[in-house]
């Protein structure tokens, strides 16, 4: 039971995380199998199929080393628990491999709900002393902010954002 509740903790995150530092929409990473984490390339990404974008085009998201090490972990675990699965099954045709069609992460739908008890655990506020609130979806706001603040170019920003305007990027995105 412990074990299980430390496993959820950690996914979820790993979930935060991977939101904030990917500008991924809640969808959008619900939809990323592990065959879509190419973390062998040169500049490790997450491949979004187009599909299950908002726009339709499809897009490799770059991944920081610090998170892509994190991912490596967690399929890593996750291979792992499979292994250890299989082993303990009378089957012994079972597969033991993770199939490229597994989930990364489940991705509760009611994800909201979970991150304000998250946030309420940590003691972190709900809202701050400007009344912005803490939502699933403004940890995509603070990755446009990250951007923003790390000095990247604004059309390099948009790009990352998968924005069809600057304005949008710049002005809502942005804080």
């Amino acid at each position: 039971q412990a074990q299980q509740l430390e496993r959820l903790g950690r996914e979820r995150a790993l979930i935060y995380k991977t939101l904030v530092l990917t500008g991924l929409r809640k969808g959008e990473l619900g939809s990323i199998t592990i065959g879509q984490v190419h973390l062998g390339a040169p500049c490790p990404y997450l491949e979004l199929e187009a599909a299950d974008e908002k726009n339709r085009e499809g897009s490799h998201i770059p991944l920081r080393s610090d998170l892509a090490a994190d991912l490596r972990a967690w399929i890593d675990d996750l291979q792992a628990e499979r292994r250890e699965a299989t082993r303990l099954r009378v089957d012994a045709h079972a597969a033991s491999e993770l199939p490229a069609t597994c989930p990364l992460f489940t991705v509760p739908a009611g994800l909201l709900r979970i991150l304000n008890r998250d946030l309420e655990a940590a003691g972190i506020p709900k809202r701050d002393e400007r009344g912005r609130s803490v939502d699933v979806h403004a940890l995509r706001h603070s990755f446009g902010t990250l951007l923003s603040a790390g000095n990247v170019a604004p059309r390099t920003a948009q790009a990352a954002m998968r924005h069809s305007s600057i304005d949008l990027t710049m002005n809502i995105y942005t804080d």
